[in-house]
């Protein structure tokens, strides 16, 4: 237990510095691109390397694609999400296959996703999604973005699993 507290305060730290990074990075940027960033690029990766903290990355992948008890889906185009979000609250969790916060919230999602009841779950590749982290001012693997039927962004937060999900999900009226 003391390791994985461990672990979430070093994780929560490098989000910190990563984020403010980006921010610094984005004000500064004349650019404006959103070009596909590699995972090795990605300061997070980088700090979760250096620390030997990485996840691996097949188990991330199984996981992402992996069943679950709830209404989990993987991401195919935002098309498909806005019908989901049409019907019943819909949340995009940006998740990369190397991170262990990510790993640790698709098995929370996979094995008690029946908690959440109608709320669908779609699991973006964060590494792959360099536009759709740009629309919705994702910074950071491990951050859930609630969107509505025409794909406006509801609520942002990063990380918390299903209790997360449950905390932070805005039921419609």
């Amino acid at each position: 237990m003391k390791r994985l507290t461990l672990a979430a305060l070093i994780l929560a730290g490098i989000a910190f510095v990563a984020s403010a990074q980006s921010m610094s990075a984005t004000s500064s940027s004349s650019s404006g691109s959103t070009s596909g960033m590699m995972a090795s690029e990605d300061p997070n990766y980088a700090a979760l390397k250096k620390a030997n903290m990485l996840a691996d990355v097949a188990m991330g992948m199984q996981l992402r694609n992996a069943m679950s008890t709830g209404m989990k889906v993987s991401f195919k185009d935002l098309m498909a999400a806005e019908a989901l979000a049409a019907k019943n609250p819909t949340v995009l969790f940006f998740a990369a296959d190397w991170c262990p916060s990510c790993q640790a919230d698709l098995k929370d999602i996979n094995a008690n996703g029946s908690r959440l009841g109608k709320t669908n779950v779609v699991v973006v590749d964060y590494d792959k999604s360099a536009d759709l982290k740009a629309r919705y001012g994702v910074t950071m693997q491990d951050t859930y973005v609630q969107i509505g039927a025409m794909g406006e962004k509801i609520a942002i937060w990063n990380g918390g699993g299903v209790d997360g999900l449950l905390m932070n999900v805005k039921k419609p009226m």
